[in-house]
């Protein structure tokens, strides 16, 4: 892709369309930022650009002389400023095409509603343990287009949603992973099926040399990919495979490439991992898949704690645990996490609605939670579901939602905060709702 003396518009100046301002820039283009904030709410991301790109503020629409549009995740290729410039027939890609066109290194792509930062982490460790040079980014954190300049590696290792997927057509990983789908986002994306279809992109380029990892049992993703040339590998936490990774008990087993190998016991993982074994499995058939040694998975797994927000162990109070899963910001997330506990659930949930069904909660909810604490703008929403199954509490604090959910549990029980929702009623970010829950809980006393 040539890039100097062309005219290119960047649309966001948040972390990653400064990395590609910044990308587009060094390389000779003639750069254009357009945002609909005004300068004063954009001084921050400002001083990180080069002093020769273009802002445009309070107006998103790319100047008349564009040739190519960048997107940032943030936003919505279908949105109405964009409609000229498709109709003009200008190129609109995402920061992903933009810095897989100048990527040359094998990629590891995973995708899914739930656990992809856990299970893209986990990869990037193992490798690194192993003596690889690997790359983590995408949604994780570090923009695609910002590893292209951290050095040659063995791999990069990217974590991919939806958003970024949009304007995204050329990908080919050499392994691709799709961890589970349920309904997320359909306030962005019109329907479920353009959702599944987008997460289907990150199989779309591979080839008979490539392997597609996915969930046997997710009814969504078991049935993917059966015209990709791609070797087709499964894992499974509720059935025995023939071929791949799954759950025996409480040994983990793989069979690959003719051979079968016992992984490791769930008890010799973290206690926060015990209950993401579904995120463990792909990572597992990863690493055996492009011959990483058993060891390194082995002593990866034994010291990897997961994730902050995500499932994420806080404490142990009276012989209750409480449990930070803020990051479960949608339906799907939530179920999953309701079923990794064979305990009275006592949960907190609730927030911003992303237009979301909450219906698939109901039952689960009846068989799982002893008690439901309600914060947030969503709580009408969910009592509607209710009907009066089981007891709840509102509250409008979350100090005063965790004093309720401690005094309704008992010895054995688990508290647990999975919202299901967005959180900016009440907070700044999902992590910002989690570190005040593990504060609080912290200083709860005995």
């Amino acid at each position: 892709m040539e890039l100097k003396n062309k005219n290119l518009s960047v649309i966001g100046l948040g972390k990653t369309g400064i990395a590609v301002a910044n990308f587009l820039s060094r390389r000779g283009a003639r750069v254009t930022v357009t945002d609909s904030k005004s300068r004063e709410q954009l001084l921050e991301p400002l001083k990180q650009l080069c002093a020769d790109v273009k802002i445009r503020f309070q107006n998103p629409e790319p100047p008349s002389d564009t040739e190519v549009v960048v997107l940032s995740p943030g936003v919505d290729i279908h949105s109405p400023f964009l409609e000229n410039v498709s109709r003009k027939g200008i190129e609109i890609i995402s920061e992903i095409e933009l810095a897989n066109r100048f990527n040359t290194i094998p990629i590891i792509a995973i995708t899914g509603t739930n656990g992809k930062s856990t299970c893209t982490s986990l990869i990037a460790e193992i490798f690194g343990r192993s003596g690889k040079t690997v790359y983590a980014g995408g949604n994780l954190g570090t923009p695609f287009i910002s590893l292209l300049d951290q050095g040659d590696a063995d791999y990069r290792i990217l974590e991919l949603s939806s958003f970024q997927m949009e304007a995204t057509s050329g990908l080919h990983p050499a392994v691709s992973v799709i961890l589970n789908i349920s309904p997320d986002h359909m306030d962005r994306h019109k329907d479920f099926q353009s959702y599944v279809a987008l997460k289907k992109k990150i199989f779309a380029r591979q080839t008979r040399d490539d392997f597609l990892i996915l969930n046997q049992d997710d009814s969504n993703t078991r049935d993917m990919g059966k015209d990709c040339p791609a070797e087709r590998i499964f894992f499974s936490t509720q059935t025995e495979l023939g071929k791949g990774i799954f759950l025996s008990g409480d040994k983990i087993i793989a069979r690959l490439q003719n051979s079968e190998q016992e992984i490791i016991s769930i008890e010799s993982l973290s206690r926060g991992m015990q209950w993401q074994v579904e995120n463990i499995l792909p990572a597992i058939a990863t690493a055996l898949l492009l011959n990483v040694s058993l060891e390194a998975i082995q002593q990866t797994l034994k010291n990897f704690i997961g994730l902050e927000h995500r499932l994420e162990w806080v404490r142990n109070l009276n012989g209750v645990d409480f449990v930070n899963d803020s990051k479960g910001t949608n339906v799907g997330s939530v179920c999953k996490s309701l079923n990794t506990f064979d305990r009275p659930i006592i949960l907190i949930a609730g927030g911003i609605d992303k237009d979301t069904d909450f219906s698939p909660l109901k039952s689960l909810m009846k068989e799982k939670v002893k008690h439901l604490v309600l914060i947030g703008e969503t709580r009408n929403k969910f009592k509607g579901i209710l009907n009066g199954s089981f007891g709840y509490d509102e509250s409008d604090s979350l100090e005063e939602a965790v004093g309720l959910a401690n005094a309704k549990a008992e010895d054995g029980d688990v508290v647990l905060l999975s919202p299901a929702c967005a959180s900016f009623d009440m907070f700044k970010d999902y992590a910002d709702r989690g570190n005040r829950f593990k504060t609080i809980v912290k200083n709860l006393e005995g």
